[in-house]
C-alpha cells in the first residue's frame, strides 16, 4: 500500500485495520493526508423509470465524495457546495504549517513529533504536534513532578462527522471526544464545516494560546480565569477607545455616538468565544485577535492590507490601555 514516494511520513505509516498512522518530524510533511486521504466532490444523480421501462439519470444539485487514490465513492450524506467547506485534509495541515511558521513559535519547530492519524479511508484525521523544546511542570495531587509536554492538535473530517477542532496546551494525552489527561489547555475550539468557516482565524488562535503559554504564561492564565461579561467587554471596549466615534452622524444622535457596526462585530466574537473560553477576559482577548487578524478583505492587500494593519495595532493599543489593564488588575503600562 505504501509504494510511494518515500517521504518522512509515507516511510513511516502503519495500517491498522483500514486506519494509518505515521510518526515523524517534519511538520511540512502532508504526504500522507495528500495520498490517502484526498477527495474530490462528485455530482450526484437521481435515477427514475419512466413508463416504458426507460431509465432516465437526473443530475442533483448535491454531491457526494470519491476517494482520488481508490477512486471509491465513500458512504457520506450528500451535500451542498453551496453551503459545505470541503477543506482538503493536506490543505488544512500546510496552513497549520505555514501559520506556525510565521508564529512567534518559529524557533521551536526543530525539535517536534508530528503523529498524522487517518480513520475511515481518511473520512476523519487527526494530527498531534509536541514541541520537545517546550514543557510544563506541573505538580500531581500527591505532590509529584508532572512533565507535560506543549502540543497542537487537530481533529477534521469531510463528512462533518465530526466538527474542526483545535487544541493546544500542555498535556500527555487527548481522547477523541476531547478528554484531556494531564496538564491543561490553552486554547480549544470547534466549528461546523460551512462555507463560511475560516480554518486559518482558528488555527491563528490555537498557535496564539501556545505561542502566550511560552511567552506570557502568567497574563494568559490571568486572562482565562479573569470573569469578564458581555457588558463589561462593552465598556471597555469603549472606555479603551478601540470602538471609534462615527463621525457626524453621532453630533445629532446619542445613539449612534459609537461605531455600532464594529461593536456588534466585536460582541458576536465574543460570544463565538463564550461556549469554550466562559465569560472571561480570554474569550474576550481572542474576539478581538480574531477581528484584527481575519478580516473578510484581510487578502485583498493594498488598502484592505492597511486596514488590517490598523486594526492590529488597535487592539495592541487596547491591552495596553488603562481601561484594559485596570480591569485586569494590572499596573498602568
Amino acid at each position: 500500500m505504501f509504494d510511494l514516494i518515500r517521504t518522512n511520513a509515507i516511510a513511516n505509516a502503519k495500517e491498522d485495520g483500514g486506519d494509518i498512522t505515521s510518526i515523524h518530524h517534519d511538520l511540512t510533511d502532508c504526504s500522507l493526508y495528500d495520498e490517502f486521504a484526498n477527495f474530490d466532490p462528485v455530482p450526484v444523480e437521481a435515477i427514475t423509470t419512466d413508463d416504458l421501462g426507460v431509465v432516465h439519470p437526473q443530475r442533483m444539485k448535491y454531491h457526494a465524495l470519491q476517494n482520488q487514490r481508490t477512486k471509491a465513492v465513500v458512504d457520506v450524506a450528500p451535500f451542498s457546495p453551496e453551503t459545505y467547506n470541503l477543506k482538503p485534509h493536506g490543505a488544512l495541515m500546510r496552513e497549520q504549517s505555514d501559520i506556525l511558521g510565521g508564529s512567534g513559535l518559529r524557533d521551536y519547530l526543530g525539535n517536534v513529533e508530528v503523529c498524522d492519524r487517518i480513520y475511515e479511508q481518511g473520512l476523519r484525521v487527526h494530527r498531534t504536534i509536541k514541541f520537545y523544546d517546550l514543557a510544563d511542570v506541573s505538580r500531581t495531587r500527591t505532590g509529584k513532578e508532572d512533565l507535560s509536554c506543549c502540543r497542537l492538535d487537530i481533529f477534521n473530517s469531510v463528512d462533518k462527522s465530526w466538527c474542526f477542532q483545535i487544541f493546544s496546551g500542555a498535556y500527555r494525552t487527548l481522547c477523541q471526544n476531547t478528554l484531556v489527561f494531564g496538564g491543561e489547555k490553552a486554547y480549544h475550539q470547534k466549528a461546523k464545516h460551512t462555507k463560511n468557516m475560516s480554518t486559518g482565524a482558528l488555527i491563528t488562535k490555537g498557535v496564539l494560546g501556545l505561542e502566550m503559554w511560552n511567552e506570557q504564561s502568567n497574563t494568559m492564565s490571568l486572562y482565562r480565569e479573569k470573569a469578564m461579561s458581555e457588558k463589561q467587554f462593552n465598556d471597555v471596549l469603549i472606555e479603551s477607545g478601540l470602538i471609534d466615534k462615527q463621525g457626524k452622524v453621532a453630533e445629532n444622535n446619542e445613539e449612534l455616538k459609537v461605531n455600532q457596526r464594529k461593536l456588534g462585530t466585536l460582541l458576536k466574537l465574543y460570544n463565538d468565544e463564550v461556549p469554550e473560553l466562559g465569560n472571561t477576559m480570554w474569550a474576550a482577548f481572542n474576539a478581538v485577535t480574531s477581528w484584527s487578524t481575519h478580516r473578510p478583505d484581510a487578502n485583498a492587500g493594498g488598502r484592505a492590507e492597511k486596514k488590517k494593519m490598523n486594526s492590529e495595532l488597535s487592539v495592541r493599543n487596547l491591552v495596553q490601555s488603562d481601561a484594559w489593564r485596570n480591569f485586569a488588575g494590572l499596573e498602568a503600562a
